[in-house]
């Protein structure tokens, strides 16, 4: 019997979304979480709301962003999400909830988290050595009884030189070829107690996540979180952003003006130190799932993991921690512990191929935000900083300053 070719190309077309569908959920739980998304919002208090929108528009404005998206969660529930601007100077096309942006660093807590998942499931240990995971990478660390660990790894604090090889990264060097140059390097600083941030080094985690769960590091990644939490736009990888239309582009300052360059692939050959991409709509998820609004995909033992300190960084040569508000910073697995006065921040920030995001929540007030950029424009570097600052006044004020 002959199939009519419309009614072919529809049930083509029927396959093709189950398909598609299966591939982001498989049976892990579609839409499943504590997180409450109203895309009206209407419970949102208007004066934060319109506050809020105030001074993101204002910043906007000042430092001359192409775009951003934004999300904020108080407790288990989005109070704030909105997007500003165009995906290119050069286009009229506005962000939405689902354009995907390069998130860069801020990819590094993913690993951390997978790292996490699998040492609460018993799979494997921080104090396990790399050299079990990769026998070729037999380096002589820089303590007691010369042992790289997997500790070491994800917390920077293996003992080589900052951003070790990280030039060859910027170059889409294959990552083989990455990890024998740096089999070759001896650490110059105490393994263990040194830190020293790392791209190269910290994608040792990718072998060790292939290795123990038998699947790629994107395949691992999509499996026990992406799919967990309907992360369905989120990847890993140069195709899953370049066949995408509805992405950004990243845009480099130039002359007073901001311009749009190409999507490169470099940092895709070491997905866990940057090569995420993601919608605001899908990092909503992700924060509200490491505020520990998930405990069926993230348990609390997961989080304790990745949010303990494994290195202090209050002496690095960074902006936050120049700000007279920050008492102290420290490295957890992928992320960045960071106390101020009235905070107490979980903390990534990320840069790749002209985008920037930023992502933090405060464990005392259960208030979380993440932005996502187009531009390197100045504004990310206080973003995060700006917003509790904000926060933290709106809340002692009542809204009233704000009325």
């Amino acid at each position: 019997m002959k199939i009519p070719f419309v009614t072919g190309l529809f049930l083509l077309s029927l396959i093709a979304i189950v398909f598609t569908f299966n591939s982001c959920h498989e049976a892990k739980g579609f839409g499943r979480t504590n997180m409450e998304v109203n895309p009206q919002l209407g419970y949102v208090d208007s004066v934060y709301y319109k506050a809020l929108d105030r001074q993101f528009r204002e910043k906007i404005e000042e430092y001359g962003c192409p775009g951003m998206a934004i999300a904020v969660i108080q407790d288990d529930q989005v109070i704030f999400q909105k997007e500003y601007g165009v995906r290119s100077v050069q286009s009229p096309a506005p962000i939405d909830e689902n354009t995907l942006f390069r998130i860069g660093s801020v990819s590094k807590g993913f690993a951390g988290i997978l790292a996490a998942i699998l040492i609460d499931k018993g799979l494997i240990s921080l104090e396990d050595p790399v050299s079990y995971y990769l026998p070729e990478f037999d380096v002589k660390a820089k303590n007691e009884d010369g042992i790289l660990r997997i500790k070491h790894v994800l917390s920077h604090t293996c003992g080589y030189t900052e951003h070790a090889f990280s030039n060859l990264v910027d170059k889409n060097v294959d990552r083989e070829i990455l990890y024998k140059y740096l089999a070759k390097l001896s650490p110059r600083d105490s393994t263990g107690i040194a830190y020293a941030y790392q791209n190269v080094a910290f994608s040792l985690i990718e072998q060790v996540i292939e290795k123990t769960t038998k699947m790629s590091y994107s395949e691992a990644l999509d499996d026990y979180i992406f799919s967990p939490l309907a992360m369905c736009s989120s990847s890993s990888s140069f195709e899953g952003i370049d066949h995408n239309f509805n992405h950004c582009v990243g845009h480099n300052g130039q002359r007073n003006r901001f311009v749009p360059i190409a999507l490169g692939q470099h940092y895709y050959n070491l997905p866990s130190a940057g090569g995420v991409n993601a919608s605001i709509h899908d990092m909503s998820f992700w924060l509200s799932a490491i505020m520990g609004n998930r405990p069926d995909v993230l348990t609390p033992e997961v989080l304790n993991i990745a949010f303990s300190a494994y290195a202090n960084t209050s002496s690095e040569r960074k902006f936050w921690n120049k700000r007279r508000e920050v008492l102290s910073s420290h490295y957890g697995l992928g992320w960045r512990l960071v106390k101020t006065l009235n905070n107490d921040l979980v903390y990534h920030g990320g840069l790749v191929n002209g985008f920037r995001s930023e992502i933090a929540f405060d464990k005392n007030t259960k208030t979380g935000v993440v932005v996502l950029f187009n531009s390197l424009c100045g504004y990310s570097n206080s973003v995060i900083f700006d917003f509790f600052e904000f926060s933290n006044t709106y809340l002692q004020d009542n809204g009233e300053e704000y009325l």
